[in-house]
């Protein structure tokens, strides 16, 4: 009787395939949130929601890597933020950090017309990304109408925006560059919108999977080195 064949990898190549596999799937994800003083009531829905969302992307094999940038009225000398952590780093894996950083902003200022510098968030928040990739997302969470500059984004592809605003917001044009899984770049790409509202009210399985799943479905699009 022969002896079945059961090769081993070397230790070094283990090692090296786990952390091409944690690398393939680690999600890069920024959460952008107004930080002015219009957004006091609904913070603590947004603070939940991060959390839940977070909760359900541990669910699958998924290694998500959180970054926080906040949106402030630059026209009134208030700096748009982009939050570092351990090392000065703008992404970190420990959720608990994250969620303490984002519990710990300061709302404040804003514009009496109820518009934001979020533009200039959202592309503060693109070149914090250590790369360009499927595996990158932002969330942005806004009260505001509208706001008070302007950007564009085809220089800095990722794979999905979400947005939790006002229907004011969702009027503006946001142009991106979505990866696609087969690496085509969609240059005339629309982020997702949801109403700020719909976080004040008990959210489902099937709300929180229409949110999570999108973010799951991008590591689709991420292979694994030999």
């Amino acid at each position: 009787m022969s002896e079945k064949w059961n090769p081993e990898l070397p230790p070094d190549i283990q090692r090296d395939f786990v952390k091409e596999k944690e690398q393939a799937f680690t999600l890069y994800l920024d959460f952008i949130v107004d930080g002015t003083a219009s957004m006091y009531t609904v913070f603590p829905a947004v603070y939940y929601a991060a959390a839940h969302f977070l909760d359900c992307l541990s669910k699958y094999e998924v290694y998500p890597m959180v970054g926080l940038t906040i949106i402030r009225n630059e026209k009134a000398g208030e700096e748009t933020e982009c939050v570092s952590f351990e090392n000065e780093h703008y992404f970190t894996e420990e959720i608990s950090l994250f969620l303490k950083k984002l519990k710990g902003i300061p709302l404040y200022g804003g514009g009496e017309d109820g518009k934001e510098s979020v533009h200039t968030a959202i592309k503060k928040s693109l070149h914090k990304f250590p790369m360009t990739g499927r595996n990158r997302a932002v969330f942005v969470f806004t009260d505001a109408y509208g706001s008070n500059d302007y950007a564009e984004y085809v220089d800095d592809p990722l794979g999905q925006v979400i947005f939790f605003s006002t229907e004011e917001m969702s009027e503006e044009d946001f142009h991106f560059c979505f990866v696609q899984a087969d690496g085509e770049l969609d240059e005339e790409a629309s982020p997702m919108f949801i109403s700020l509202e719909k976080l004040l009210k008990p959210m489902s399985t099937e709300f929180m999977d229409n949110i999570v799943k999108p973010l799951k479905d991008l590591m689709k699009g991420v292979s694994i080195g030999a």
